[in-house]
């Protein structure tokens, strides 16, 4: 299972990549700006590779969503409702299938693109490891708390 998340030290940015998890020690040290981050690693995680508590902040309330770039399906989007507009004065038909053309696209990135499991408090990813039935989607209620 691999780890990916922002280090939590005041003023860094860095994001740090980890992976196999359930090798790591006790903590993980920061590759920028040189923080230990302790790391609450569960038997479920080790034996089990299934995510049931977050290892670097210890929240409970994780979600599960596709790991896609959002920018990437935004690009999408952006360019087949431009090339869309374009085309609706000129070739009715060309615009409506630059349309369904992204619908097609957009279906076949779904049904290829892997699930993730994040944590709503500190938006760790969790990739590659047995999906937990007792995390759901994304709530946006549970999303406002943190």
């Amino acid at each position: 299972m691999q780890i990916r998340y922002h280090c939590p030290h005041d003023g860094c940015v860095a994001i740090i990549e980890y992976a196999p998890l359930e090798d790591a020690g006790d903590s993980i040290t920061c590759p920028r700006c040189r923080h230990t981050q302790p790391l609450k690693l569960t038997e479920s995680i080790r034996c089990g590779h299934s995510v049931d508590r977050c290892t670097v902040c210890g929240g409970t309330e994780l979600f599960i969503r596709k790991d896609f770039p959002q920018r990437v399906g935004l690009a999408v989007v952006v360019v087949a409702g431009l090339a869309s507009v374009y085309f609706l004065r000129t070739n009715f038909m060309l615009a409506y299938a630059i349309l369904a053309a992204a619908v097609l696209v957009d279906l076949a990135f779904y049904l290829v693109i892997g699930k993730v499991t994040t944590c709503y408090a500190c938006r760790a990813e969790y990739r590659g490891g047995r999906l937990n039935p007792a995390h759901e989607g994304f709530d946006l209620a549970t999303s406002e708390k943190y």
